[in-house]
């Protein structure tokens, strides 16, 4: 059955309201939906009074409330919930988590409550200066965040029921397994070549695959593996909150770096049209991508030819993920079936063109299904 959630609709929202009111045993001042994600529905929400649900739910305040769906989405939930409660613990900057219901009951699917971290987006959609005038002044906080969490206990991410890679299902979501990141990340890859099946990526892991013995060994740090300017808020020079802690894990402090790179690199989209693989995107990601490895090499120094590497890993990784979605589905990996429409051409030519160079060999994934 359809959830309220996946519904959508005006019709849907009000339900969702409701529900929640429901819940919280509270009356709201506000609810809409703020954004729609690969694997979550997000509102924001206002509690009018005070809720015996969750004490310390603040009123007349901004509230979030985040949806989980597609495949596992209940372990996705409780992983990320739990990675945001030690972070809070910890004071590194996330939005505080308020409340976690893991019954579908409820709302039709998990959901947390949280803070509304104040600020936007790092990456401003609106326009071509403002998407620079909002980089340019968080940039430097942006980077600093990342290094902060890389000098986090390993501990702050809680063992098992990690969201990051696991050969085991390939949709990353599962129970962590005593290989390193870099090991399961790399048997994803190897599942999904011969599920999909993914003959255009075979030559390129096989190359990684030999040379990983090499870049095995380092120190396990909390790492956020979706660590971009869409997931850092800002609100000037400062970082408010960075979000989206579902693939959060302990592993290599390399591999989250070069996941980041990638993305900085090739994140593309239909709209605005200046995102596009056109002059007007690619020197904007040309200049997201010079900036950030330079700075994050001055703030926490990387052994370079490891870092080259998780960059093949990370390119090929991600290639992988867009070729099972256009294979068999965004199902297969985990993710809403709307989460096709972001697998766009221009996204899938900039990922191949950049894996393909940090790789030394060609690589291709199927064309989209008709």
């Amino acid at each position: 059955m359809e959830s309220a959630v996946e519904a959508g609709g005006p019709s849907a929202v009000e339900a969702i309201s409701e529900r929640l009111s429901e819940w919280l045993g509270a009356p709201l001042g506000l609810f809409r939906p703020l954004a729609s994600g690969w694997e979550t529905t997000i509102f924001e929400f206002e509690l009018a009074a005070h809720t015996q649900r969750a004490a310390d739910i603040p009123t007349g305040a901004r509230l979030v409330l985040r949806c989980y769906e597609g495949l596992a989405a209940h372990a996705k939930a409780a992983h990320e919930s739990r990675v945001m409660f030690n972070l809070a613990r910890a004071g590194y900057p996330t939005p505080r988590p308020f409340a976690f219901e893991p019954n579908r009951a409820a709302l039709g699917a998990p959901f947390m409550i949280m803070e509304r971290a104040a600020g936007g987006p790092l990456f401003a959609t609106k326009s071509f200066p403002q998407a620079f005038q909002t980089f340019s002044l968080g940039f430097a906080a942006f980077v600093h965040a990342q290094t902060k969490l890389h000098r986090l206990p390993a501990a702050t991410i809680p063992a098992g029921g990690a969201a990051a890679p696991n050969p085991n299902n390939g949709n990353g979501a599962g129970s962590q397994s005593a290989a390193t990141l870099l090991d399961r990340a790399l048997a994803a890859i190897g599942e999904r070549i011969e599920r999909g099946p993914l003959p255009g990526l075979e030559d390129a892991f096989l190359k990684l695959r030999q040379e990983a013995p090499r870049f095995r060994s380092a120190p396990e740090v909390p790492v956020h593996l979706d660590y971009h300017p869409q997931n850092v808020i800002v609100s000037g020079f400062r970082v408010t909150g960075v979000i989206d802690w579902v693939k959060a894990d302990r592993g290599d402090r390399h591999l989250d770096a070069a996941t980041t790179a990638a993305i900085l690199a090739t994140s593309a989209m239909d709209r605005p049209r200046w995102m596009r693989d056109n002059p007007a995107g690619n020197t904007l990601r040309r200049l997201f991508a010079a900036l950030y490895i330079p700075a994050y090499q001055a703030l926490a120094p990387m052994d370079l030819k490891h870092f080259r590497y998780c960059q093949a890993v990370a390119g090929l990784f991600r290639l992988s993920t867009f070729g099972m979605m256009r294979a068999q589905g965004p199902e297969a990996v985990g993710y809403r079936p709307e989460a096709i429409g972001h697998v766009i051409p221009d996204v899938v030519r900039l990922l191949g063109r950049y894996t393909a160079r940090k790789c030394g060999v060609a690589v291709a994934i199927p064309p989209p299904r008709a």
